[in-house]
């Protein structure tokens, strides 16, 4: 086995682990739903074990994405899926729920909504950016993408709003605060999922563009683009500098261009991925020829 997939299995499990920490000992105690199959089984706690429902649930939601979604996302799916209620019920058997929240004296619902969006988050993160998910209405998601066309964030919006929809009704309070987690957590999962860096992207029109290019490679060690432009009103052709740094590098980049060309057309974007040299882990930063 690569050292890659040793990588990624490593990291599925990490995140498995985290994502059932956060549900077991912060949105369980507090009846905080905040959709998928985890969250219907807070709704039905008092009647069945947790446990034992997210792995019914699992096995017959596995069951049908193997017929109707095929072999490779049941073989990507199906390690996460089990994983993740076997620890539910290791937990159940060795530890209580509420083994943290009983010291908590105020704000209960915002701590528990709080760290379980950050754990929750983290985790599911953790394991879609390898490429796997941890099954549920996942499948379900997939399916209606699938067969009824529906994009796949409606599909989301529409079988966790109709959960959490019911929170809502049975009890009002711990409703909003999970639908406040919910929105957290899929923020971080959202950031999580990016296998590189964010950063900003300078877009430069200058005469001096030997110059911008030189102190770019000298003091940010950063490649550049170089690209031809015509402008609209004067018809002449141009260099246009397009430049992807880190946001710790905003500041040096905007010294050297007010110290250089102050009258520099410039605009500048937020760069939400930013992979490869210099951004990717295990990737070299740029090496520039002299």
């Amino acid at each position: 086995m690569s050292r890659t997939k040793v990588v990624e299995i490593l990291e599925i499990t990490g995140g498995v682990i985290l994502l059932t920490l956060g549900f077991y000992f912060f949105l369980l105690p507090q009846n905080l739903v905040i959709g998928g199959v985890m969250g219907i089984s807070v709704l039905v706690q008092d009647f069945i074990p947790v446990s034992l429902f997210i792995m019914i649930a699992n096995i017959v939601l596995l069951a049908m994405g193997l017929i109707f979604l095929g072999k490779t996302f049941f073989l990507k799916t199906v390690y996460a899926t089990v994983l993740y209620p076997v620890i539910v019920f290791i937990l159940e058997k060795t530890v209580a729920p509420d083994f943290f929240m009983q010291y908590i004296n105020e704000s209960p619902y915002l701590i528990a909504g709080l760290f379980g969006a950050l754990t929750v988050g983290t985790g599911l993160g953790l394991v879609i950016r390898n490429n796997s998910t941890t099954g549920g209405i996942d499948i379900l998601q997939n399916m209606m993408h699938k067969y009824l066309h529906i994009p796949f964030a409606w599909a989301i919006y529409i079988i966790d709003g109709a959960i959490i929809t019911v929170a809502l009704f049975i009890d009002f309070q711990a409703g909003l605060y999970a639908f406040g987690a919910m929105i957290l957590s899929g923020m971080i999962i959202d950031r999580m999922s990016i296998e590189g860096r964010s950063g900003f992207t300078f877009f430069i029109l200058t005469d001096k563009t030997a110059l911008i290019k030189a102190a770019i490679y000298e003091k940010l060690d950063r490649g550049l683009t170089k690209i031809k432009v015509i402008g609209g009103y004067s018809n002449q052709e141009k260099e246009m500098i397009v430049c992807t740094i880190d946001r710790l590098q905003l500041y040096t980049f905007k010294l050297i261009l007010k110290e250089i060309d102050p009258k520099a057309f410039t605009f500048v974007t937020r760069t939400k991925e930013a992979s490869g040299y210099g951004f990717s882990k295990g990737s070299s930063q740029w090496k520039i020829e002299k």
